[in-house]
């Protein structure tokens, strides 16, 4: 049985302001999902609705996926995650411990991320003395090593140039072909988009325009 995501009338409201209205949806395992479409219509909620940090007002949501990662905006008021070195925020997507609690495989698994994201060479360097690319870099190497089979990114490119965002979605476009991992980005760019296999239009009255597929 391959795995599902399944929403059913789902709507949310925050205090008594309605985001999301009564949504109805379906997303397959080996999908590469955009949610797309204007500022506060309901993108990021929904996925933190199927990361089960937010719970739907009314409605219910099915997620077969048991290895979920969730990849947040970067949050400046996190000052004290900043003084982490890349090696050890990549260490922490294995266990929430220290670097010095982790074993052989272990370290080897955060060379081998740390490499493949091309962030090895930062690896002894603070979090806020790398660029933006190489901080979203370094927080997608946290996600991944746990080698999820569900990645949800909110804004993975956000407040970055071209080439930058151009290079983090050509790594989700070849982790979804050779890995196979089941993504679902917020975005709103239009050459991000152009990468995924389908995407949801989120619309200001907190309707989805859904599966729409690119040729």
């Amino acid at each position: 049985m391959s795995k599902r995501i399944v929403g059913t009338n789902i709507s949310f409201s925050y205090e008594n302001t309605k985001v999301i209205d009564d949504v109805t949806f379906e997303i397959n395992e080996g999908d590469f999902v955009a949610f797309c479409g204007q500022n506060g219509t309901g993108k990021s909620t929904l996925l933190k609705i199927i990361a089960k940090i937010n719970k739907p007002t009314s409605g219910t949501i099915r997620n077969d996926f048991k290895k979920v990662s969730y990849l947040s905006q970067l949050n400046m008021n996190k000052k004290n995650f900043f003084l982490f070195s890349v090696e050890e925020i990549v260490s922490l997507g294995i266990k929430k411990a220290p670097l010095s609690f982790l074993n052989k495989d272990n370290k080897a698994k955060i060379e081998a991320w740390m490499k493949n994201l091309n962030i090895y060479d930062l690896r002894k360097k603070r979090f806020d003395e790398i660029s933006g690319g190489e901080q979203e870099r370094t927080r997608l190497a946290e996600c991944l090593i746990s080698e999820p089979d569900l990645l949800l990114l909110d804004e993975p490119s956000s407040g970055l140039d071209f080439n930058t965002r151009q290079e983090i979605f050509d790594l989700l476009e070849k982790l979804h072909n050779e890995k196979k991992t089941t993504i679902i980005v917020v975005s709103h760019d239009k050459d991000e988009i152009s990468k995924c296999s389908r995407f949801m239009h989120f619309t200001n009255n907190m309707g989805i325009e859904v599966n729409h597929h690119h040729d």
